[in-house]
């Protein structure tokens, strides 16, 4: 169990505990000032049932995550949704506001507060669509292209993407946490990152690898001193264990090297694993013939 988010759900509720008495306690001796303490208990029951219903959140999170895993925070999201609306209504239905007063000063506030807080209630509502529809969970990979997040792909040294089938002007992570205004994502590099929701809920792919079949390439330079023939025969029978289609070289990259390009089929799921193994004996090749070189220089 997590205890200390135990103790501190159980510090807050006596501190509104605390706080309702001394409310109590105030009314009885200032009767005259009742108007006056039927708003501050209105914002006592705001307040506290907000603090209240964040750290609840927070436990039910945490206790859960041992079985229900990532799911766990989706739980405790939609306490936190559902616990900040019943506050409000509670509080509001405890001032007694009429629904005419109530309605005319809603649609006021809401036209300022809609204009100033434009941004930041579209990241919370994307967030509760995000949360709703389930199309992206903790755990999902996901990858952001958008010009609101700036990205730039290494333009030196030029051969830094000579081996990728495409480029994606665009983060590749994890989700982590879903909150109601910012998603927290892991990306490629290790970076943890905030991300409005309106973001995540319109700038961004899920990610899904499947037992799919999936053709790439790997593609590695030999220096031209190296006879092209021997080095492509020993090309495929170094990577004769693998679901090779085929074997040869692609073209010259400059006037130094030549590019031997290997065409594989795979599971999608399987495809990064088998590039990675791939590419190593091809080093292993490229390092093994070096040698062999300086061998027969000296």
């Amino acid at each position: 169990m997590p205890r200390p988010r135990i103790r501190k759900l159980v510090f807050v509720l006596g501190l509104v505990a605390a706080t309702v008495v001394a409310l109590l306690y105030l009314d009885l001796a200032f009767p005259s000032y009742g108007y006056a303490f039927k708003y501050a208990y209105a914002a006592l029951i705001l307040v506290g049932g907000v603090l209240v219903t964040r750290e609840l959140a927070s436990v039910i999170s945490h206790t859960l995550h041992g079985g229900v895993d990532k799911r766990a925070l989706l739980v405790g999201n939609a306490v936190t949704v559902g616990g900040y609306i019943v506050s409000a209504a509670a509080a509001l239905s405890y001032a007694s506001f009429s629904p005419t007063a109530l309605l005319a000063s809603a649609a006021f506030s809401g036209l300022v507060l809609g204009l100033a807080l434009q941004p930041t209630l579209g990241s919370f509502f994307a967030g509760i669509l995000i949360l709703v529809s389930g199309a992206i969970r903790p755990g999902s990979q996901v990858r952001i292209m958008t010009w609101h997040i700036p990205f730039q792909w290494a333009s030196n040294p030029g051969y830094k993407y000579f081996s990728p089938d495409q480029i994606y002007a665009g983060y590749m992570a994890e989700v982590l946490e879903i909150g109601l205004f910012f998603t927290t994502i892991l990306t490629e590099e290790g970076q943890t990152m905030k991300i409005p929701n309106t973001i995540i809920a319109t700038d961004s792919a899920v990610v899904t690898y499947t037992k799919r079949d999936y053709f790439f390439n790997v593609r590695y330079e030999f220096p031209n001193r190296f006879d092209p023939r021997l080095v492509l025969a020993r090309v495929k029978d170094a990577v004769a264990s693998y679901p090779v289609v085929n074997c040869f070289i692609n073209e010259q990259s400059d006037k130094q090297y030549y590019i031997v390009k290997v065409v594989l089929n795979a599971k999608e799921e399987d495809h990064a694993i088998i590039k990675s193994e791939v590419l190593t004996r091809l080093i292993l090749l490229n390092e093994e013939l070096e040698a062999k070189s300086v061998e027969a220089v000296h």
